[in-house]
């Protein structure tokens, strides 16, 4: 590493003793690369094509495993959006019926209580339709 002028981190690498380096892309399935996985060691060591694969496998099972994590929390965004777009549909619905609004009209008064009360329009929703329940 020290006689690589690539290698940015000379000061942190002479800190920390180490002296050799490897870095493997971690790719998805797409080979979009997102990231990369360095290995160091402290000893001089050249790594074998042996070592390269092994270290590829486990970057290539991090890129999976940060994929899924994304595409669960875009799942659970989403989930959470539908949930609140009906949960507003049904608050217009009671305006709606009780107030004799159009659909846009019931919107705009949600979407008022909203920013007059400083919570989201899900909350407002939410405590209208509790009302309508009671």
């Amino acid at each position: 590493m020290k006689n690589n002028d690539k290698f940015k981190e000379k000061e942190m690498a002479n800190s920390l003793g180490l002296v050799s380096m490897v870095s493997v892309p971690l790719q998805k399935k797409e080979g979009n690369v997102i990231g990369v996985l360095n290995c160091f060691t402290c000893q001089p060591h050249d790594f074998s094509e042996t070592d390269i694969n092994m270290l590829s496998a486990v970057a290539n099972q991090a890129a999976l495993a940060i994929h899924n994590t994304e595409l669960i929390i875009k799942t659970r965004v989403i989930e959470r959006e539908l949930k609140s777009r009906k949960q507003i549909e049904r608050a217009k619905e009671i305006l709606m019926g009780r107030r004799q609004m159009s659909g846009e009209e019931a919107y705009r008064w949600i979407q008022k209580r909203s920013m007059d009360t400083r919570k989201s329009m899900s909350e407002i929703a939410e405590a209208l339709i509790l009302s309508e329940e009671l």
